[in-house]
């Protein structure tokens, strides 16, 4: 049943990940690191829980494709996204590693990191 309920949430999560790559992120302009970095979060998120990737694999490749950075800004994103880990405070049990996916573009932390790799 919840595998039916992920499968029925995937296609939100896809439009949410890619209706934000044309938004304007605050203080950052359209930015396609973040986006990438958003995308690769569910990435690693479905990965954890062995889901099937193609469709997230999809997206976060098109962003690559598509962006202005290098391979290697994508890459050392992908490790940062991999990497971190947001203090999140919920009255419920949650699941970190899919709520991060939710927080990160308005963690002050993550925006710096991201933003030194920006710069390199």
């Amino acid at each position: 049943m919840f595998n039916f309920q992920l499968r029925s949430a995937l296609p939100i999560l896809l439009f949410v990940v890619t209706g934000c790559a044309g938004t304007t992120n605050i203080g950052h302009g359209s930015d396609e690191l973040l986006d990438f970095a958003e995308s690769n979060c569910f990435f690693w998120y479905f990965k954890s829980k062995n889901y099937d990737l193609s469709d997230i694999k999809k997206v976060t490749s098109g962003i690559v494709e598509m962006g202005s950075y290098s391979a290697e800004k994508f890459q050392k994103t992908a490790f940062l996204v991999k990497d971190y880990t947001p203090i999140i405070l919920s009255k419920n049990n949650i699941d970190v590693q899919l709520a991060k996916c939710f927080v990160l573009k308005e963690d002050k932390e993550f925006l710096e990191k991201l933003d030194r790799i920006r710069k390199l």
